[in-house]
């Protein structure tokens, strides 16, 4: 049993790896798209929008409509799937309880009621497959209310999300690089008439602010603080996660469209490199840029 569950994670891995570097290859870089007007990603019969890797993983179709349902739930609305239409994988944490000393198999709820230190919890990769709205017959949509508020301008939009950042660290304008300093909890950011723009100048400082949600007193990312670590792996991850972070921040401020640079052929070849190379470096990347997101954004739960 131990088995099949290691190499259904290693599967699911796999799935959602080849499907994010199908896009690089193609020159698309998902967390580095434009947000769709009709709003990210979500369940049209739920409205919950997908999160952690489920939003780069949707978003890299590049769909006229960001709304998804499954098979089940595509019937229960009296429509069919068109024929010929692709599934896409939706990956979630599953979990497994077993009693320490007996070993026995436990229920969610049977775990709850022994201390935790009697409790065995397992995590494990699966997914489910979702279909676009487009590839759905038979049905008359009804959108959900869409929000096609013009965005705040963007001095505005991001200096109020930096006003209400818990724990902000200082922001220093001294020398021409920007970087994070974590023995000393700053920020370092070039001073602002260096920039081409102004977007430009709050999405190179949200990179940075990713970073400082790391640190020990606030998300803790092992990948951020810990030097002695001979791990290579963990610098990518870091650098991943700070990326996929400022890109959702400048998105919801309404800059990222301005900002954005273009993707060069070096730029993919090397994160295709490092995806090759470590098949859990995109899923636990986007889950540890959303955690920074929330915390950024007040969202904690």
């Amino acid at each position: 049993m131990k088995r099949q569950r290691k190499n259904s994670r290693k599967d699911v891995y796999q799935i959602v790896n080849e499907r994010i570097m199908t896009s690089l290859e193609k020159g698309i870089v998902p967390w580095k798209q434009p947000w769709s007007v009709l709003g990210l990603p979500k369940n049209f019969q739920s409205g919950k929008v997908y999160k952690d890797i489920n939003l780069w993983l949707l978003l890299s179709c590049g769909h006229a409509h960001p709304y998804y349902l499954t098979f089940k739930q595509a019937e229960s609305l009296g429509g069919k799937i068109r024929k010929g239409a692709k599934s896409i994988p939706v990956v979630y944490w599953n979990f497994v309880y077993h009693h320490k000393e007996t070993g026995k198999k436990l229920s969610e709820e049977e775990a709850k009621k022994l201390p935790k230190g009697l409790v065995d919890r397992r995590a494990f990769l699966k997914y489910y497959n979702v279909f676009n709205i487009d590839d759905v017959e038979g049905v008359e949509w009804d959108f959900p209310e869409i929000d096609r508020r013009k965005p705040f301008h963007p001095i505005k939009a991001c200096e109020e999300l930096l006003e209400n950042v818990p724990d902000l660290p200082e922001i220093r304008h001294g020398e021409a690089q920007a970087y994070y300093h974590p023995a000393k909890d700053y920020i370092n950011m070039p001073k602002k008439e260096l920039f081409r723009s102004e977007p430009h100048y709050y999405q190179t400082l949200y990179h940075e602010l990713v970073h400082s949600s790391g640190h020990q007193k606030r998300l803790n990312r092992k990948e951020l603080w810990d030097t002695s670590s001979k791990d290579a792996g963990l610098y990518s991850k870091e650098e991943l996660t700070a990326e996929m972070g400022a890109s959702y921040l400048g998105n919801l401020c309404g800059i990222w469209e301005e900002a954005q640079q273009e993707n060069s052929s070096a730029y993919i070849q090397h994160w295709l490199g490092q995806l090759k190379n470590d098949k859990r470096l995109l899923v636990e990347a986007a889950g540890k840029a959303q955690k920074a997101v929330d915390y950024l954004t007040g969202k904690m739960s």
